[in-house]
């Protein structure tokens, strides 16, 4: 979910890919030292040894005091999906048996199924987990179908035919609130010149971008306001220049779930109803709990991935390497 605040580290990063485009451990486009920051000036960025006056260069990236604007969401708030996790875990179909097939190289993640046909579809399902092997999956899925016998990795009925199918991970969101917030990039040099070079490349980079990615996965639209020098400050020898912009961005619901794997529902016949489809797998403790841990894990390793990669915050809101 994004929030002011992450919209101003996501405008931090594209300051920073601006100003070094080979990444932040070559030289800025200046060739001097270029400080991105989110959040204001610090007293050491003044009167320490490393400071303006000493060739270093400081862009930060402020909220402006102007008060937000709410901006009308989708009619109905509609849930979508974001993202997917497709499994790594498949099946096998020999004869009247089904075989669980593990990825070689990848993690093993995935909901695994198993059906036969009766009066009712007689169901199993297991959440892959890390910790999991073919054996100890068939082994599980076995133990919940009746009569159910299991050889390595390979599940039968005696006289039935088992089917099977694996399915991943789904992220469905829906816009909660959609804002517009006001933010303030600011370039600190003691070089008037210096400012003319770092301000024109901001400018010109963000005047041709009607969209940015945030630390959620989606886009805010970025909409140019205003600029203005700031000299106040000259007789400290350093020159300031503030460009305005309006983000437009949305706070989300997210929701992760597994991709179905059976059906049910029930038809009229007669006056009677009549129920088809598949029977819900037992749900015991453990087993759901080992379900919803599965789930949580692929959710991680989808958030970890990075929308700008290489890059971190540090406790002084600088942006820095990721690597350091």
């Amino acid at each position: 979910m994004a929030d002011a605040s992450q919209m101003s580290q996501a405008l931090a990063y594209v300051c920073a890919e601006v100003l070094y485009p080979d990444g932040l451990e070559k030289p800025s486009i200046t060739g001097r030292q270029a400080v991105i920051r989110r959040g204001w000036l610090l007293p050491s960025d003044i009167f320490t040894a490393q400071n303006i006056r000493n060739h270093t260069d400081f862009v930060t990236v402020t909220m402006s005091a102007r008060k937000g604007a709410t901006v009308p969401e989708p009619l109905g708030r509609p849930w979508q999906v974001q993202a997917r996790i497709l499994p790594t875990v498949s099946v096998l179909h020999k004869g009247r048996s089904v075989e669980i097939v593990f990825p070689e190289s990848l993690a093993p993640s995935g909901v695994v199924g198993l059906w036969y046909e009766g009066a009712l579809q007689t169901t199993a399902a297991y959440a892959v987990t890390a910790q999991d092997t073919a054996e100890s999956v068939a082994a599980t899925l076995a133990s919940q179908l009746p009569n159910g016998t299991v050889e390595g990795a390979l599940v039968s009925v005696p006289g039935v035919s088992v089917l099977g199918n694996v399915v991943g991970y789904g992220e469905s969101v829906r816009v909660s609130r959609r804002q517009s917030q006001l933010y303030r990039v600011s370039v600190w040099t003691a070089d008037a010149s210096v400012r003319d070079i770092i301000g024109v490349s901001l400018d010109t980079a963000l005047a041709e971008k009607s969209w940015i990615s945030t630390l959620d996965g989606r886009q805010a639209q970025l909409k140019f306001v205003g600029v203005e020098d700031v000299d106040a400050m000259q007789n400290q020898a350093v020159y300031r220049r503030d460009y305005l912009y309006e983000l437009i961005f949305d706070t989300l619901q997210t929701q992760w779930a597994a991709d179905m794997m059976f059906g049910v529902g029930t038809i009229d016949a007669g006056g009677q109803d009549v129920g088809f489809g598949a029977i819900a797998p037992a749900s015991e403790e453990d087993v759901v709990t080992r379900a919803l841990e599965a789930m949580a894990a692929a959710a991680v390793s989808v958030s970890a991935r990075s929308e700008y990669p290489g890059m971190a915050l540090n406790q002084f809101g600088t942006v820095v390497s990721s690597t350091d």
